[in-house]
């Protein structure tokens, strides 16, 4: 896939490849930094940049089309933490909605936030209507039992494979909201945001995890027998 002399780009920013090694290739960014890259991820990450623009712009093509508004959300969880990191567990947590929450519809954008790891774990897009169930199915949640939910289908666009790959409460700022790490501080908050603030939001989530692990695979002292656990291995798109 990749050739010297080709144009590519990872969660960094845009790069040239110098040199291909086996599966490895030297390329320089355009601020002049240069990187050892291990050819197999940065394919993965290559091919998954080129499907995040498609479907950004399929999903503004959704958006035009339907020209309803779509609202941004961050959703706080109380307590979400590593083993609760996989796709079914994500959607059994982060979908019930009381009556007390906000008019969601399909195309509606949520960021969940997990109080007791204070991070941003996931983002994910409404695809349609709810149905209907019962608090007592989610006493754990905090919902009491004679409660009236609404559950929601989404589709998981990201999430970090891990808590500490999570982007923390304090490295973020939000200008539409700025006393947002007050109102996060309990579980079952629908916080309604700009999409400005959302997108900025949600990209540094995907990037600060993904960095992360091609941090770990760019240090030759480590062993190359295993790769390590990425975003988009268990993307559920």
């Amino acid at each position: 896939m990749f050739e010297v002399g080709g144009q590519y780009a990872n969660r960094i920013g845009d790069y040239e490849v110098l040199e291909i090694n086996g599966n490895k290739m030297l390329v320089r960014y355009e601020d002049g930094s240069e990187a050892n890259l291990n050819m197999g991820i940065q394919e993965r990450i290559w091919e998954n940049i080129q499907a995040d623009v498609e479907a950004q712009n399929s999903r503004n093509r959704k958006r035009k089309k339907a020209g309803s508004q779509v609202s941004h959300y961050i959703k706080s969880i109380a307590v979400f933490n590593n083993e609760d990191l996989n796709t079914a567990a994500i959607r059994a947590t982060v979908t019930p909605t009381g009556p007390k929450g906000p008019a969601i519809k399909s195309g509606d954008r949520f960021i969940y936030y997990s109080v007791s790891s204070r991070a941003f774990f996931a983002v994910a897009t409404i695809t349609g209507e709810p149905k209907k169930a019962s608090g007592k199915d989610y006493a754990d949640l905090g919902f009491s039992k004679g409660t009236s939910m609404r559950v929601y289908p989404i589709d998981i666009d990201a999430f970090a494979p891990k808590m500490d790959q999570a982007l923390w409460l304090d490295s973020t700022e939000l200008e539409s909201q700025p006393k947002y790490k007050e109102l996060l501080a309990e579980g079952q908050v629908h916080l309604s945001i700009t999409e400005d603030d959302f997108e900025l939001l949600a990209e540094a989530l995907t990037e600060y995890a993904e960095n992360d692990v091609d941090d770990l695979e760019t240090d030759d002292s480590g062993d190359d027998e295993e790769e390590p656990l990425l975003i988009e291995d268990e993307l559920d798109i």
